[in-house]
């Protein structure tokens, strides 16, 4: 009977120890959550301490007054001891800007606020970017729970460099409803009728930008031999070709251009909130539509000037309070979840249940050689 009670009492020590070590090997499976860190804490505090001796952080980010505006009256009032520096310009003038500094020994600039093509076809092959997870401290900012799909975003097929904190739906076309009827561009060989000729705008698909991906969406969504030929016909239909995505834009405003292929949905939503007029076309009837981070991504820059206060803009920047700041200057969705969208216009709000091409991942951004080849040979300057 002895024996008979030790048998049981070892077989009930055996199964309590295969459960606890099952609950540790589940553990580790699990994505550690930051509110279970309490150690992050000190390390805040230190980054904090320095970054206020640096004194300042320069943010090279998205062109336009509202989104300045955002950026530095949200972030000084966060942290009123800490100065920001904000430049506002196009992936490709900033990816210019950052090679001729280094070349020159020259280190100005700590985060950029940018589309994913700059990151991954500039940047990161310019090695100038470092890993952005190890710098991401705030409980409120690393815990996933406050992360779409439960996960952070990154570009890069490293997941390290290019963090991605906007979806949105990406328009392809806007027209002035005085000249033009919907129905009469919602197809995209409706672009190739006769009457448009001379009438579109397209922006610059060579360069980063929403130019660039709307092309690149065209190659995918129509097969190599019909994009082909549709980039033929529709630079012969073209009345302009421009890279000034502002002027773009007033341009259909003003009826100069009624149509404009490929337009800048951050700057388009800036001047909509300023009273220029005209109508976005959200999707393409035959063809759909397309989902891109446009200038929402940020990288971490290597030999950055103000490390510290770099770390701190960029916690700021992806807590709920700055992503909604963010978004109400841009007019798009941030991947967080507790940031709300009814300030949004509902076209760039991602829907349930729809496939969209996603434009901003790497596998998406580069394009063929001979995509290259043939754009260069219609669009090349």
């Amino acid at each position: 009977m002895k024996r008979k009670k030790a048998r049981h009492h070892a077989q009930r020590l055996a199964l309590l120890s295969f459960a606890i070590l099952g609950l540790l090997f589940v553990s580790r499976l699990e994505p550690v959550s930051a509110q279970t860190t309490p150690d992050w804490k000190p390390g805040w505090e230190k980054v904090l301490s320095e970054a206020k001796k640096e004194g300042r952080v320069v943010v090279w980010g998205n062109p336009g007054e509202l989104i300045r505006e955002a950026m530095t009256q949200g972030f000084k009032k966060a942290f009123p001891n800490i100065d920001i520096e904000y430049s506002g310009a196009r992936g490709d003038e900033q990816a210019t800007r950052v090679r001729a500094e280094r070349e020159g020994g020259i280190y100005s600039v700590d985060v950029l606020l940018s589309g994913t093509t700059t990151a991954i076809v500039y940047f990161r092959p310019m090695g100038a970017l470092d890993a952005i997870e190890p710098a991401l401290i705030l409980p409120e900012v690393s815990d996933l729970k406050y992360w779409r799909d439960r996960r952070l975003e990154f570009s890069d097929k490293e997941n390290r460099y290019n963090l991605v904190f906007s979806n949105q739906v990406l328009p392809p076309l806007i027209y002035n409803s005085k000249q033009v009827k919907v129905e009469e561009i919602d197809e995209v060989y409706k672009l190739l009728d006769q009457q448009w000729k001379g009438k579109i705008v397209i922006n610059d698909p060579l360069p980063s930008g929403p130019g660039n991906v709307t092309f690149r969406w065209l190659w995918q969504a129509l097969g190599r031999e019909k994009a082909e030929d549709f980039y033929r016909k529709i630079r012969a239909q073209a009345g302009a070709v421009d890279r000034d995505q502002r002027r773009q834009i007033e341009w259909v405003a003003q009826g100069k251009y009624p149509v404009l292929l490929g337009p800048s949905s951050t700057v388009g939503q800036q001047l909509l909130q300023r009273g220029v007029k005209f109508e976005i076309l959200a999707e393409l009837k035959d063809i759909g539509g397309f989902i891109s981070a446009t200038f929402g991504s940020l990288m971490l820059m290597n030999k950055a000037p103000h490390p510290n206060a770099a770390k701190v803009f960029i916690n700021w920047l992806l807590t709920k309070d700055g992503q909604l700041a963010w978004s109400k200057a841009m007019n798009a969705p941030s991947r967080r979840v507790d940031v709300p969208t009814d300030h949004l216009p509902p076209y760039v709000v991602p829907k349930t249940g729809v496939k969209y091409w996603i434009s901003h991942m790497e596998k998406e951004v580069g394009r063929s050689a001979e995509e290259e080849k043939i754009l260069k040979g219609l669009f090349g300057r």
